[in-house]
């Protein structure tokens, strides 16, 4: 069964804008220097545009979602998820504010993008070079013809536990996202494009006519 995910697990259908409350634990260190992937990635990769494929996993390994869509990435802060199947949603950060569109329920969600990214992933994937003072690296391993990363945020207020990407060079192809109620998500990226020019309307969203808007600044 294909269940749609709600505003609280948002991106990536579980964490990468957090939600969760956790109770707050001194920073964690780093256990291993930064791969080499991982920093060829932060330091030479602006844009990202890719086709992905999606699924969750409970804390069983049961396949409960599956999804697939296109994503644009822009460092800083700016990204656009539209989801194709099952649902057509389209999430994007314009780096003021975050939407999430939500079709067959023809609603809007908008939240100040400085309350959403802080230690989540989605400020890992399109934050400023200097994202890793807020991730500390775990551990990293090849397997599948990629390198891998796993960090874990410095603190403990996210609502993620653990999150990997696979490389090939400085091209990310896989990301593996566990949150902190055992649930793990992976995200596989087809063909991506590096450091194209996007243009500036791609991040720009406005409401379909119609659609309710609930602005969460205003909760």
């Amino acid at each position: 069964m294909v269940a749609r995910p709600a505003w609280g697990v948002g991106l990536l259908a579980a964490g990468l804008l957090g939600g969760l409350s956790a109770v707050a634990a001194p920073p964690a260190p780093d256990a291993v220097p930064t791969p080499p992937a991982l920093r060829q990635f932060l330091d030479t990769v602006q844009t990202f545009r890719s086709p992905f494929t999606q699924a969750v996993f409970d804390s069983r390994g049961r396949a409960v979602e599956s999804s697939a869509g296109e994503v644009v990435m822009q460092r800083p802060g700016r990204f656009r998820w539209d989801y194709a199947t099952p649902y057509v949603r389209t999430i994007v950060a314009d780096g003021e504010r975050l939407w999430l569109y939500e079709a067959d329920l023809e609603q809007v969600t908008v939240r100040r993008l400085s309350d959403g990214l802080g230690d989540t992933p989605a400020a890992l994937l399109t934050g400023r070079d200097d994202v890793l003072k807020r991730f500390a690296v775990q551990r990293a391993w090849e397997a599948d013809g990629l390198a891998w990363s796993a960090l874990r945020p410095r603190t403990a207020e996210g609502d993620f536990a653990e999150l990997r990407l696979g490389f090939r060079g400085n091209v990310l192809l896989a990301l593996e996202l566990d949150d902190r109620l055992g649930q793990r998500t992976r995200i596989d990226f087809q063909s991506p494009r590096l450091n194209a020019a996007v243009p500036a309307d791609t991040f720009r969203f406005m409401p379909p006519a119609g659609a309710d808007v609930i602005d969460d600044a205003e909760l």
